[in-house]
């Protein structure tokens, strides 16, 4: 006790002291009970935090790098470089030259890709009654220096170590294609910027900083951009390869800062020296040349455009930086996911066990993500599933718009999915996995990282529920959530967004689901664009436009042999037997009947609200045992209606789009219902899909395949801007068990939640909770992914883009302000 403490205390009495000192005392042990509650809640949490499950950070799954992959595992690093090897070393049969030194006018690998086994072969070895089938890879050639040139498909293998080189033949389908088809690539898009645009600026530069403040070369930061739009051959009635360009300002982001020069290169040469515009459109007046437009604006004969460089880019509606109030006011993190008991499902390469639930996937280079094998129960619902192809088809005033005609496997769908982003792309608590291909512009095999999520997601609804209110009825409640496993990918194809997701829902249900964001393709707005889309913002206007997918669906129920039936639903009149003061009374209600589709041309399908139907898929030598049909079924919820007239214009190469469902006997020469010279081969598609049901099979009990189009009309708003939001942008298709279990799978998962009375007759003594053996009350912090980070480890993964700056990041401070620097 301090000199000071002792005074005090003969000043106020030895109780009163005494009583202080105990109190301070008390205090003390209150506090230190206080920081050892803590400590110990801290590290329960910690412990609890392990069991969330693993936290971000872990390396993802990458299988480029397998020593023995699976069946539809992508090509790994070791197999790419091998294939690489033994192609470079076929000299007197190709010619390649590495991508170093790739051009227009040499021989050069373009692309790799998987070619899965024939299903005969996988089907033997998944049984056990066949060995494993060789590995073999897809390689699309470039020979720029071949008389004629031409784009050439060939077969290596078998992998790891091939030696075999075969061109891909295809009975009906040609190959090698014509150049001028070829889909569109780096080292094109390389070698026009770099001999056409110089031309350009030196002939008419002074007309683009004049006009637009900018030019396309040796502009510093005030640069012009251009959004290329190939003329498909039905357009142009020729094999000449050309596009239109539709100039842009180059900021953040360029397609919606369209300025009025369009320009029509003619691409065709195999020398790029050779390149040169054939005609432009400047100020909304057609040029017959460079030449011609300097000639006339020198002359200042005709109107004249002005359109200033963009100053404050970060104002601009087309950046993607937050502004104006923030919501909400104050920061608060939204709502976030976690595993409570850890990962409920399992990855062995790119096998994925959920529930009830198996399957394989890839990341198919040229048609995007696909599924295989996929069972329930270990019963094979589907053999494959999976995207064939994207389209978008343009309309508009000006050539450039209306010929921007895009058939996306021209671009290589699988090579634009990567660096998917925890917490905003999925869930925090995905798996990532990336994918390993051949590409041109690479010495090394290309491996993109993040190119799929796997995770479990609550959708928030009930999967089924009932409550029974009266106690006569028994007084019970039961239901469970809509758990599901998600299996994502995400193509960011030029300025569009498109989420592909695989859903698998724990009653045997199992959705494809597609979700289109990201920038509308904007196009300068003439008062002669009204038809085609409203105008946005200054100078610029959003077209109509019409996104179409393609999917393909092959099904075996219990086995190949397969019947495709529609359930009919018609009106149904019958006497009404509940009066006698009218005898002519009718009642009315609806019944339906089953209708077998013998042949392919009867079951070409097309969407009519007169003639509602069940689309079923069943193994008629296995019905229930109460003789019905014991089958799945398909659920269309994203159908769509091409409005361009058969065999007119590009229309031919989305034939596939004339119908909503097309079902034709499997064949194994019937693969790929599109392909990636689409862009350019209109006038001959190099797949034709109408063939596959031309013939006109039977298919009553054979092998099916179920090609699905959905799509949807888009007139862009300005609630599109920035980008378009994804809500009312879903389109989906379903397979649904259908008679196919005795009762709903998800009777039995233990994510059902009951509640009923202690005593039913006695309601007084409470109710209880049944849980099925998952805890009560799980105590869990999410993991969060450390962006910092990830950045840090891949720069590259975080963020492709070739215009990012530093200094007009935005930050918020702790007080919700917004700090700029």
């Amino acid at each position: 006790m301090t000199e000071l403490h002792k005074q005090y205390c003969k000043s106020i009495g030895r109780w009163r002291c005494a009583a202080i000192a105990l109190f301070l005392v008390a205090l003390a042990l209150v506090v230190a009970l206080i920081a050892v509650s803590m400590m110990k809640d801290r590290r329960f949490e910690r412990q609890a935090a392990d069991d969330c499950g693993e936290s971000f950070g872990k390396p993802d799954i990458d299988t480029s790098e397998a020593e023995e992959p699976g069946l539809y595992d992508d090509l790994t690093v070791k197999e790419l470089k091998a294939i690489q090897d033994y192609l470079y070393s076929l000299k007197t049969q190709l010619n390649l030259k590495k991508p170093d030194k790739a051009a227009v006018n040499v021989s050069y690998i373009y692309v790799s890709d998987l070619y899965p086994p024939l299903k005969s072969e996988a089907l033997a070895y998944l049984s056990g009654s066949g060995p494993k089938p060789e590995r073999k890879a897809r390689i699309v050639i470039f020979r720029g220096d071949a008389v004629p040139p031409v784009s050439e498909e060939y077969i290596v293998g078998p992998l790891p170590n091939p030696n075999s080189c075969e061109l891909l033949t295809v009975p009906g389908r040609v190959n090698p294609v014509p150049y001028a088809f070829r889909p569109e690539g780096y080292v094109e898009y390389r070698a026009f910027y770099t001999n056409l645009f110089p031309e350009v600026d030196k002939k008419i530069g002074y007309i683009l900083k004049e006009s637009y403040g900018a030019t396309f070369t040796d502009c510093g930061v005030r640069c012009l951009i251009f959004y290329p739009s190939p003329v498909g051959s039905a357009i142009s009635k020729s094999r000449v390869r050309k596009m239109w360009l539709t100039t842009m300002h180059f900021v953040e982001y360029y397609d919606l800062n369209p300025v009025d020069l369009l320009m029509l290169a003619n691409i065709n040469s195999q020398d790029p020296v050779n390149f040169y515009i054939e005609k432009l459109v400047y100020a909304d007046k057609e040029y017959s040349s460079l030449d011609d437009l300097a000639t006339q604006y020198r002359a200042g004969s005709i109107p004249k455009s002005k359109i200033p460089f963009p100053e404050n880019v970060k104002e601009l509606k087309s950046s993607l930086h937050r502004r104006g109030n923030p919501v909400p006011k104050k920061p608060q993190r939204p709502p976030r996911m976690y595993e409570p008991d850890g990962k409920r499902y399992s990855v062995h390469h790119r096998h994925v066990e959920y529930m009830q639930w198996a399957f394989d996937f890839r990341m198919s280079t040229l048609s995007g993500p696909q599924i295989y094998d996929i069972r329930f129960n270990n019963e094979r619902i589907a053999y494959e599933v999976g995207l064939q192809e994207i389209a978008v088809f343009y309309a508009s005033n000006n050539s450039a718009t209306r010929s921007a005609d895009f058939i996306d496997s021209g671009g290589l769908i699988g090579t634009h999915s990567q660096s998917l982003v925890p917490g905003a792309d999925c869930p925090e608590t995905s798996t990532f996995f990336n994918y390993s291909y051949l590409g041109e512009s690479s010495e090394e095999p290309v491996v993109l990282q993040r190119a799929f999520c796997l995770f479990e997601l609550n959708q928030g609804i009930p999967l089924r529920r009932h409550l029974s209110y009266s106690q006569v009825e028994g007084g019970f409640y039961s239901g469970m959530e809509d758990n599901v496993s998600i299996l994502r990918s995400i193509m960011t194809i030029f300025n569009y967004d498109y989420v592909m997701d695989f859903i698998f829902h724990q009653s045997g249900a199992m959705e494809v689901r597609v979700l289109s964001t990201g920038y509308i393709f904007a196009s300068f707005y003439t008062p002669k664009e009204d038809p085609y889309g409203f105008q946005l913002k200054q100078n610029t206007i959003g077209s109509i436009h019409h996104h179409l997918f393609l999917f393909k669906a092959d099904l075996d129920i219990h086995g190949l042999n397969n019947r495709y039936e529609t359930l009919d639903i018609s009106p149904d009149v019958s006497p009404n037997s509940q009066t006698t003061d009218d005898p002519n009374s009718k009642y009315y209600q609806i019944k339906y009947e089953r209708s077998l589709k013998r042949v392919e041309m009867d079951a070409a399908y097309k969407f009519n609200f007169e003639t509602p139907k069940y689309h079923v898929f069943h193994n008629n030598d296995n019905p229930t045992k109460f003789g019905a049909i014991k089958a799945y079924r398909i659920h269309l919820d994203g159908m769509t209606k091409v409005l361009i007239p058969e065999d007119k214009g590009n229309e031919p190469v989305v034939s596939w789009a004339r119908n909503q469902m097309t079902v034709t006997k499997f064949k194994d020469d019937e693969r790929d219902a599109s392909s990636v010279y689409g862009l350019f081969d209109s006038m001959e598609p190099t797949v034709n899909f109408t063939s596959f049901y031309a013939d006109n099979d039977t298919i009553v009990d054979q092998d099916l395949v179920a090609w699905i189009t959905m799509g949807v009309h888009h007139i862009p708003h300005t609630e599109d801007m920035p980008i378009t939001p994804t809500p009312g942008a879903h389109l989906s298709f379903a397979l649904l068990p259908y008679n196919y279990f005795e009762e709903c799978p998800s009777s039995q998962s233990r994510d059902s939640i009951r509640v009923e009375y202690k005593d039913s007759h006695h309601p007084e003594k409470g109710a209880r909770v049944v849980r099925y053996g998952n805890a009560e009350k799980p105590r869990c912090i999410p993991n969060t992914p450390d962006y910092d980070a990830m950045v840090e480890r891949n720069p590259s993964c975080a963020i492709e883009s070739s215009y990012v700056h530093h200094d007009q990041e935005e930050h918020v401070s702790a007080n919700g302000n917004d700090d700029h620097h």
